[in-house]
């Protein structure tokens, strides 16, 4: 008895054929890796207060180059206006400029609140280590208000990869 002659034997031979196709095109190469490499994130962290004397605190994490297009250029976080509403998620955007600086833009997830949105910019290119950074900011309300501060003591810090080929350990 032939076994692709039966109804049942045809589908065993089905089966098999799908399962080693898919095996087949599943399995990475020796050569490659299976980890992504390295992304480049920025980080705006601290408390500031606004020219009317509002009390900004901040917690922004951004990704200007990497490796995902999906999040190349993104920003989440948190904020959160003392005296004025609880802390919301923020998510945005971020830019580097020809000076080598950045600018951040977020906005309230829910715009059911007192944050509508805020701006980040570090002055400095360098990053200081620790709270010794200088960041401009500006947060609109819903007042839609913009107002502006300026804070010396934020974390700033970028880390992972400037340069992909800098990046990458030379081979002997």
């Amino acid at each position: 008895m032939n076994i692709t002659r039966t109804r049942r034997g045809r589908k065993v031979i089905s089966l098999a054929a799908i399962a080693l196709f898919t095996i087949a095109f599943t399995v990475v190469p020796a050569g490659r890796s299976v980890f992504a490499d390295n992304a480049e994130n920025v980080h705006f962290n601290g408390i500031g207060f606004t020219n009317d004397g509002i009390k900004v605190g901040f917690w922004i994490w951004c990704q200007p180059e990497g490796n995902s297009p999906i999040y190349t250029g993104a920003c989440k976080g948190a904020m959160h206006l003392y005296d004025l509403d609880n802390a919301v998620a923020v998510q945005g955007f971020i830019v580097e400029l020809p000076d080598g600086t950045y600018v951040a833009r977020v906005f309230a997830k829910k715009g059911t609140g007192v944050l509508l949105g805020a701006a980040f910019h570090n002055v400095n290119v360098e990053d200081e280590h620790g709270p010794h950074n200088l960041v401009q900011f500006g947060v609109l309300t819903s007042d839609l208000v913009n107002r502006i501060g300026v804070a010396d003591d934020i974390v700033f810090h970028i880390t992972g990869p400037d340069d992909p080929e800098e990046a990458m350990p030379e081979l002997p």
